[in-house]
């Protein structure tokens, strides 16, 4: 397993790590951007915060009766099920999709915070005990899933500039880290928003 590991960090900083970045300023960025909007818009804050709980009921994740094992499995499958989508995306070499996606779910998060700001509730209570012990894990999850599909889109473009590229080899390695890495981080996230995230947000709000 330490070998494993050991390779999967080489091939981070080598292939994946200069798009990952750039990724992750375009999450936050997206974050910070829709927050700046809807504080100024309240009511289309108040109308987008109505379609993000919408959208959340609708994957019916937390029931009367939900136990912290099925939100945690429920959790992970709609978690696994969204990077998968964003990896995929990669195969369209057009790399739009997968930037939509990742600025949708930064723009989520802005909504969420301005529609709290708003409302005269605290941010960062909620930012550090709801956001921060899951997210630490699932939004690099996400992000790395994003990264993964840049690499794979890349390397649609190198296998037809260079016949001898070795697109095999490409997506060998994506769908290694996408199981190395991105599905314990998507465990872990799950586990700790299942599990310990409620127990936290008791704490501070």
């Amino acid at each position: 397993m330490k070998s494993i590991y050991r390779n999967q960090w080489d091939l981070f900083k080598e292939s994946y790590l200069k798009i990952f970045i750039w990724l992750f300023i375009l999450f936050i960025a997206s974050s910070f951007a829709v927050y700046a909007i809807m504080v100024k818009n309240p009511d289309l804050a108040t109308t987008l915060m109505n379609q993000v709980s919408k959208m959340f009921e609708e994957k019916d994740l937390m029931g009367p009766d939900t136990t912290s094992f099925e939100l945690a499995l429920g959790l992970f499958k709609n978690n696994t099920l969204a990077c998968i989508t964003l990896l995929v995306t990669g195969f369209l070499p057009i790399f739009l999709p997968a930037i939509a996606i990742l600025i949708m779910n930064g723009a989520i998060i802005g909504v969420m915070f301005a529609f709290m700001n708003l409302n005269g509730q605290a941010i960062m209570p909620m930012f550090f005990a709801g956001i921060v012990p899951h997210g630490i894990f699932e939004i690099p999850a996400i992000i790395l899933s994003g990264a993964l599909a840049f690499y794979v889109s890349l390397g649609v473009y190198r296998k037809i500039n260079n016949g001898n590229y070795s697109f095999r080899a490409c997506t060998v390695n994506v769908f290694k880290t996408f199981i190395f890495i991105c599905i314990p981080l998507l465990v872990f996230a799950a586990i700790i928003e299942a599990f310990i995230t409620p127990h936290i947000l008791g704490s501070f709000i």
